[in-house]
């Protein structure tokens, strides 16, 4: 019985002697799970902060590389422009071999991508007592697309499709440099319309104007907002386009001359104009009427950019003589004798000047070919008499060209010379179905996705 006792009575201290080796297990198992926390709290902290350092610099790159290569300024390199940007963001960013890694479209096409790829070391201060290895690299990538703008805060001056408007084919692909002259002219427009239209949007502070209904009433803009706009004073907008489906703003009627004087101060500018096709232009019913009838609403379907070279506002200013007839009667004529149109004068004849163009040469009420007397020569301006000698009356129409070319009749029109300028980065929102008139956006985007601009 003692002997019993005796073992009940010593079995905790041997207890406690057993008990002293999972103390220290779980002090182990403690400073690992410790080590873990803190690896996760600084190791893999730093990690996850350096990460969306260096993804904000491959986002800064992608979208300078898409920058350059989409027209920003032809002696720019996408590749030093993607290193300038990603530095500035990440000092410690390197891109390895080559920070490009996909390009398509730089410098050419109106649509194209270019992917980067940077990382940087991390040393890491915790993670080898778990036995990981440091410096850990932190890389990443980014893509970012180009194409037609989509968005612009342009003149509220328009541009017309083709070349109704002036010598220029307003298309795609224009050359780089051409020289242009454009006329806003009554005659052209038509109505008290000068080429003026309304940038208002739906969520700006005044009258809505720009991609409303085809039936819309459309309101009237003030001198001194139009002025805003031509200076560039405007907080308002972004316009954007739908095409392909139609873009409607509405025409501005009036005409100002302060408007002018205000353009007048953009000279030597690179200018964005909005474009119109007229074949598609709208009246105020929302019918379609076409180039030749005069429109309630523009139907705008991209942006152009123009360099300002001039504004010439009066028929001082642009110079030349507009289509007139000139009708001389009695003329006297001998056999080969050659008569040069420039030496009729008074009234509405040359007077001394040689006319650009000549319509409607008639002598004695006959056209050429309907008389054996006479022969015209358009290359020279000047006819020879071969029949006898005879007193004839002379009539034809003719003008002198000016700094505009063919001056219009109408004492209110404006002429602006421009010339075409490298495709330029600007605007926003790419897209992806509108013609391409040189002005274009980037966005990032993911080719794995398919979310880069395409050409369609």
């Amino acid at each position: 019985m003692r002997r019993l006792i005796d073992t009940v009575l010593s079995r905790p201290s041997r207890l406690r002697d057993e008990e002293r080796g999972a103390t220290a297990v779980i002090v182990v198992l403690s400073l690992i799970a410790l080590f873990g926390m803190i690896v996760l709290t600084v190791d893999v902290g730093q990690l996850l902060f350096k990460r969306r350092a260096m993804v904000n610099a491959s986002d800064a790159a992608a979208l300078a590389a898409a920058q350059s290569c989409a027209g920003l300024d032809d002696t720019d390199v996408p590749e030093g422009m993607a290193d300038a940007f990603a530095l500035d963001n990440v000092s410690v960013a390197n891109s390895g071999a080559a920070n490009i890694i996909d390009i398509a479209g730089c410098d050419g096409p109106p649509f194209g991508h270019v992917t980067v790829e940077y990382e940087m070391q991390q040393n890491l201060f915790f993670a080898g007592v778990l036995g990981f290895d440091g410096p850990a690299a932190v890389r990443t990538q980014a893509t970012a697309g180009w194409g037609p703008a989509g968005e612009a805060n342009p003149l509220p001056v328009v541009v017309y499709t083709g070349n109704d408007q002036g010598n220029c084919d307003i298309d795609e692909g224009m050359a780089i440099g051409v020289a242009c002259y454009l006329w806003y002219d009554n005659d052209l427009f038509e109505n008290s319309a000068f080429g003026f239209l309304n940038l208002c949007t739906e969520s700006d502070p005044c009258s809505h104007g720009w991609d409303v209904d085809s039936g819309a009433n459309c309101p009237n803009v003030g001198s001194s907002l139009r002025n805003d706009w031509i200076a560039g004073n405007w907080d308002g907008g972004p316009n954007n386009v739908n095409y392909p489906d139609p873009t409607y703003v509405c025409v501005v009627t009036g005409l100002s001359s302060d408007n002018w004087g205000e353009l007048t101060q953009r000279v030597g500018d690179d200018l964005i104009f909005p474009v119109n096709d007229c074949a598609t232009q709208v009246d105020n019913n929302g019918n379609i009427v076409g180039c030749d009838a005069f429109p309630n609403k523009y139907n705008i379907i991209g942006f152009i950019v123009l360099h300002l070279d001039a504004v010439l506002d009066s028929a001082a200013e642009w110079g030349g003589t507009a289509q007139t007839s000139c009708s001389p009667n009695n003329v006297d004529v001998t056999p080969g004798q050659i008569v040069p149109l420039s030496t009729f004068t008074g009234g509405q004849c040359p007077n001394g000047s040689t006319p650009s163009e000549v319509l409607d040469f008639e002598i004695e009420g006959e056209g050429q070919g309907s008389s054996p007397n006479w022969t015209y020569d358009d290359l020279n301006k000047q006819f020879t008499w071969t029949g006898p000698a005879d007193r004839v009356d002379v009539d034809f129409d003719w003008w002198l060209d000016g700094e505009c070319g063919q001056p219009p009749n109408n004492s209110s029109a404006v002429c602006i010379k421009v010339h075409t300028v490298e495709v330029r980065f600007g605007g926003s929102g790419v897209c992806e179905a509108c013609p391409d008139f040189g002005l274009r956006a980037v966005r990032l985007c993911d080719q794995g996705y398919g979310t880069c601009p395409q050409d369609n």
